[in-house]
C-alpha cells in the first residue's frame, strides 16, 4: 500500500500508519479511553472534539480540550465584528505522536525566550512563571455570547476544518485548528489556533512591494485555497489582506471562515458584512454573495500587492465610496505592473461578474508565472522581517500529500 511505504508501520498494530508516526485506529482508541478525564462542560463541543479525536488521520484533523490554566502570557490583538482575538502561550503543546514505552503523548514546545519569560505587562494575563521555560506559541479566538454554545456556533469551525482538509488534499494549507478552551472569567469558549509568524498579509504590504516576485507564489496559493473552498461549494464571504495570514514571504494562508457557508444559504446576519474596499459591486446592490465576489476581493488584493497599501486607504469608507464602486472606480493603476497581471487584475474585480475568472484559472495563471518570474535566490537583496519565530507545521503537514 502506498500509505506504508510513504508513513511506514504502527509499532503496535503492525499496520500501515495513516500518518507520519500516526496510527489512525490505534490513536483513536488512546484518545477514547481518555474521553472520561476531560469535558468542556458543553455536550456539544465535548461531542465535536471527541469525533475529530476518533477520526484523526494525522494530528492537524484533531482537536484538543485545552484547560485554560496552561495557556500563559494571554495578550488582546484585535477585536472583530463577532469576537475577540489574543495571542497566547499554550505550555502543552500540539500532538506529535505517542510515546508507547512512557504512555504519553510526545509534544512540540519550543524553548521561550528569557524576555518572553521576564516580561511585566499588566496587560498581559496569566503571565509566564519563572520556571515555565518551553511552550507553543498560539492565537485564541474568543466568541461572543457562547457561553452556551449550540450546533449553530459550530458551524464556522466545521466549515473550516471541512476546507483544511480538502485545501490540503488540494496542496497547500490553511491555518491548523487545534483546540478550544473557555474564559473563566466570562465563561465564553475560545477557538485556539497556531499562531503564525509574519501576521496578516496587510501589515507585509510594504514587504511584498519591495521583493516583487513573491507575490506570484502567494497568488498562487491564495488562489489554489480559494479554489478548494470554491470547489465545496462554499464561499468566502469576507476576504480581504487582513485575513490572509502569513508563515513566511512565500506561504500565505488563508484564515477567519466565519461568514463561509455554501452558495446556495444566505448570510444568516442581516445586512452586508465586509471590509468595504473588497465588497463586490453587485454584493453592494444587495445581490446574493457568489464565489465570484470573492474573486472581486482577489482582484483588489493583487492591487494591494503592487502598491504597499491597503484599497481606498485615503478616503472614508462610506456610502460615497459604496456608490463609485458600483460605478466602476477601481484603485489606480501602479506605474510600471506588468501589463499581463494588469489584465488579470482587471478581469477580477470587472463590474459583471460573468466576466471574472474562476479560481481555478487564477492558480493556473500564477503558477505558469512563478516559472516565469523565479525568486532570486540572493536573500541578501530581500527585504527581512525581524524577530521572527518559524513553525515547521507546513512542510511536515504537506509532505504526506504530494
Amino acid at each position: 500500500m502506498l500509505s506504508s511505504k510513504v508513513f511506514g508501520f504502527c509499532p503496535k498494530c503492525k499496520k500501515p500508519n495513516s500518518h507520519y508516526h500516526w496510527c489512525k485506529d490505534c490513536y483513536s482508541e488512546i484518545f477514547q479511553k481518555n474521553f472520561s478525564n476531560w469535558t468542556s462542560e458543553n455536550v456539544f463541543i465535548d461531542k465535536f472534539i471527541q469525533k475529530l479525536q476518533l477520526n484523526a488521520r494525522n494530528r492537524f484533523e484533531l482537536l484538543e480540550w485545552i484547560v485554560h490554566d496552561r495557556l500563559r502570557n494571554i495578550k488582546f490583538l484585535a477585536q472583530g465584528g463577532f469576537s475577540t482575538v489574543y495571542e497566547a502561550i499554550w505550555l502543552d503543546g500540539l500532538i506529535d505522536k505517542w510515546d508507547y514505552e512512557n504512555q504519553k503523548w510526545e509534544r512540540e514546545t519550543e524553548e521561550l525566550d528569557e524576555q518572553v519569560r521576564d516580561v511585566i505587562d499588566n496587560k498581559i494575563k496569566n503571565p509566564l512563571k519563572s520556571d515555565e521555560k518551553y511552550g507553543y506559541y498560539v492565537v485564541l479566538k474568543c466568541l461572543d455570547n457562547s457561553s452556551n454554545m449550540d450546533d449553530h456556533f459550530l458551524n464556522e469551525w466545521e466549515i473550516h476544518l471541512q476546507c483544511q482538509h480538502k485545501v490540503t488534499s488540494n496542496g497547500s494549507i490553511l491555518v491548523p485548528l487545534i483546540g478550544i478552551t473557555k474564559d473563566p472569567d466570562t465563561s465564553n469558549y475560545m477557538v485556539v489556533m497556531v499562531k503564525l509568524p509574519f501576521g496578516s498579509l496587510r501589515n507585509n504590504l510594504l514587504l511584498k512591494k519591495y521583493n516583487p516576485n513573491d507575490k506570484y507564489h502567494n497568488l498562487f496559493l491564495i488562489s489554489t485555497q480559494l479554489e478548494a473552498i470554491h470547489e465545496l461549494n462554499l464561499v468566502h464571504g469576507d476576504f480581504h489582506s487582513g485575513n490572509l495570514l502569513c508563515h513566511d514571504h512565500e506561504l500565505v494562508t488563508i484564515s477567519d471562515l466565519g461568514l463561509c457557508r455554501p452558495i446556495d444559504q444566505p448570510n444568516i446576519k442581516d445586512g452586508i458584512y465586509g471590509v468595504l474596499p473588497y465588497i463586490a459591486p453587485e454584493v453592494l446592490r444587495g445581490k446574493p454573495y457568489t464565489k465570484a465576489a470573492d474573486i472581486y476581493s482577489f482582484g483588489i488584493i493583487m492591487w494591494e500587492l503592487t502598491s504597499g497599501v491597503p484599497a481606498f486607504h485615503n478616503i472614508p469608507h462610506d456610502l460615497n465610496l459604496s456608490l463609485d464602486v458600483c460605478k466602476g472606480i477601481r484603485p489606480e493603476i501602479v506605474k510600471e505592473t506588468i501589463p499581463e497581471y494588469v489584465e488579470i487584475m482587471k478581469k477580477c474585480w470587472d463590474n459583471d461578474p460573468e466576466k471574472r475568472p474562476t479560481a481555478k484559472e487564477l492558480k493556473n495563471f500564477f503558477f505558469k508565472w512563478i516559472e516565469k518570474y523565479k525568486i532570486e535566490e540572493d536573500e541578501e537583496n530581500r527585504i527581512p522581517i525581524p524577530g521572527i519565530i518559524f513553525f515547521n507545521f507546513s512542510s511536515y503537514y504537506l509532505m504526506s500529500y504530494y
